[in-house]
């Protein structure tokens, strides 16, 4: 029988744009508010799908690498320019756009791989307060 076991709480806090709508097409930013499932078998020898504390520290390390950033895709990082008096960091995504929609995906694919293949990953993720992807994987 599968199980589902989830944690909550998290947030980053980045900036992006995205071409694609023509009303959002400047650089601007969001809170995005993370949710993580997991879905897989309950373990005989302890109980859990998978321990809450692990599955922290693995959702603390895959989002920690957006918080604060300028989210670019890969391809359009040549044509991007960047002065500035202050701190400025990128986080290239392997995406056609930086949407909510492939910045969860890039999130479950990173929080997948440190599971394993055993397991089903869900992201729910927010952009703003009530606009959200949910994304599954694989």
């Amino acid at each position: 029988m599968k199980v589902r076991v989830g944690i909550e709480g998290f947030s980053i806090d980045s900036a992006h744009y995205t071409l694609s709508s023509p009303k959002d097409n400047q650089l601007h930013g969001h809170t995005y508010r993370v949710t993580v499932e997991v879905e897989g078998e309950v373990h005989e020898e302890n109980g859990f799908v998978v321990d809450f504390n692990q599955l922290r520290e693995m959702v603390r390390d895959a989002i920690s690498s957006w918080d604060h950033k300028f989210i670019v895709p890969r391809k359009d990082m040549e044509k991007i320019s960047i002065t500035s008096p202050f701190k400025v960091e990128v986080k290239l995504i392997d995406a056609p756009y930086p949407t909510v929609e492939y910045i969860g995906m890039e999130m479950a694919k990173q929080i997948f791989t440190k599971l394993g293949n055993n397991f089903k990953v869900f992201v729910k993720i927010y952009e703003g307060s009530d606009s959200y992807a949910l994304i599954e994987y694989p």
